[in-house]
């Protein structure tokens, strides 16, 4: 019996901690993450926010205590908490675009 390498079947997925807070990001599929770059780039191009994918991205991708966090859960977990909801969301960014943001190194 062949071995299941479970790199390649399952998404990646990554404890990020955010003002002490745990959570559990996981990489967002291929074809969904292509779809929000483009969103993302149209966003950047009119000067406007889209704070709906914001919450899209996260109750797509992150877990707080073993339970992702769907739209129920969002509305609770961070009320009055918009500026660890921003933190938690560039981490969330920087984890599944880390390729896309980094700088290539300037020495050869």
């Amino acid at each position: 019996m062949a071995k299941v390498n479970l790199s390649e079947i399952a998404l990646p997925q990554e404890l990020i901690i955010v003002d002490d807070v745990e959570y559990m990001v996981e990489a967002l599929p291929a074809t969904y993450a292509l779809q929000f770059m483009e969103k993302y780039q149209e966003a950047l191009q009119s000067g406007k926010s889209d704070l709906s994918t914001m919450k899209e991205v996260i109750c797509r991708s992150v877990s707080k205590d073993k339970k992702l966090i769907d739209a129920k859960r969002f509305d609770v977990v961070f009320a009055r908490k918009f500026m660890h909801l921003s933190k938690l969301y560039q981490e969330v960014l920087s984890f599944n675009f880390q390729d896309v943001f980094e700088q290539p190194d300037s020495e050869d």
